[in-house]
């Protein structure tokens, strides 16, 4: 792709600028918890900077509000014209319509898996996207302590992706060396395939990591799906809680089982990370995450990982137009919509492409979850 495609933005260094401030944010965050393994465990310091958002299970720390002012010093810094909407800024006010419109606009999350990064649990991340015309074009997630928590030999892992790009995962070694992202020796993709973008730096590996699998005929079983338990704890019957326990239940019961919805995945899992869940459907370690009530920052970036990867990510509750024609286009997930499902990329067979193959997983998916009741104001 041109980096003109989009106007005067050069796509390839927005690339590189997210993925030095994902970096810079999550080393940071790395800092932070090893200063609390030093200063003896978990029940120490942070504790006095953890603040109850809407309930126990929605917190933030003041390590995410100071990642958040890291990340946009950084952006207007280098790109003073541009519009920032950030978690923490915006959960501190009242406003929760969306925000975006067509100018170019970044999208922070600046700590996603808060209650992973108090408890250490090393599913954690910074999220830094970015849109025009309210499309996700560049993508940079960081995940600071995925390698442990080590004062020497440890790493963390970043995964970016721009629009026309490509898809990469790269080891970051820490302290880290800003060099780490200078344009490759060879503009030759790694491993050389004529197919694969361009490497953007040393080290980036191309996503998905195998080349893509067909899907099996009798999908979903036999993939791996992801889905978060998320902070509404409502229980009631209709409760969204309630409908998502129905949903992981049904995907995971054997064939026939629970009135004929049942999936039998090989496995349930909930990572405590929406933006990370993304990241692994881009890798192809994972082949669906269905997941409502989250919010663009949590997805902005992993969607152009899965889009660049070859993946898709639509509604999780089928749109009216699908529900009356099951031969209707499904659409592209709205980015503010707050209802998710992306499914990995699907190689091709002699009975279908790649794209049939995903269509009929998220009808698969759709017909063994209940739709869930998240919104918005307008």
């Amino acid at each position: 792709m041109s980096t003109s495609m989009h106007g005067n933005l050069d796509v390839a260094e927005l690339h590189r600028f997210a993925a030095e401030a994902a970096i810079l944010a999550g080393s940071y965050l790395r800092d932070q918890a090893l200063l609390r393994t030093q200063a003896g465990g978990a029940s120490t310091s942070l504790d006095d900077s953890i603040q109850i958002k809407e309930n126990a299970a929605d917190i933030v720390t003041k390590a995410d509000t100071h990642s958040e002012q890291m990340i946009t010093g950084l952006i207007k810094e280098r790109y003073p014209d541009h519009k920032i909407i950030g978690e923490e800024s915006y959960s501190a006010g009242e406003e929760k319509r969306f925000l975006l419109d067509d100018d170019p606009t970044w999208i922070i999350d600046p700590l996603d898996g808060t209650v992973n990064f108090v408890h250490l649990f090393p599913t954690c991340c910074v999220s830094i996207g970015f849109c025009v015309n309210k499309v996700p074009v560049v993508g940079a997630i960081f995940a600071p302590i995925l390698g442990g928590l080590h004062l020497t030999n440890a790493s963390g892992t970043l995964f970016s992706a721009a629009k026309g790009l490509g898809a990469w995962s790269t080891p970051i070694q820490f302290p880290y060396d800003p060099s780490i992202l200078s344009p490759p020796a060879s503009t030759s993709a790694i491993p050389s395939n004529p197919s694969l973008k361009p490497q953007p730096w040393q080290h980036a590996m191309p996503l998905p990591y195998l080349p893509p699998q067909p899907l099996p005929s009798d999908a979903p079983k036999g993939c791996l799906y992801l889905s978060e338990w998320g902070k509404a704890r409502l229980d009631t019957p209709e409760s969204n809680l309630s409908r998502k326990v129905t949903s992981f239940h049904n995907m995971a019961a054997e064939i026939g089982g629970r009135g004929g919805k049942g999936g039998m995945v090989h496995g349930v899992r909930s990572l405590g990370s929406a933006t990370l869940d993304c990241v692994y459907v881009a890798t192809g370690a994972v082949d669906i995450f269905w997941e409502g009530g989250c919010w663009e920052w949590d997805v902005c970036a992993g969607i152009v990982l899965i889009t660049e990867a070859g993946g898709r990510v639509v509604p999780s509750a089928p749109p009216p137009q699908c529900l009356s024609d099951p031969t209707a286009p499904i659409p592209d997930a709205d980015l503010g919509g707050r209802l998710y499902l992306a499914v990995r990329a699907c190689a091709d067979t002699e009975d279908e492409t790649g794209r049939q193959a995903q269509d009929r997983l998220v009808r698969e998916v759709w017909r063994r979850t209940v739709p869930l009741n998240y919104s918005r104001p307008t």
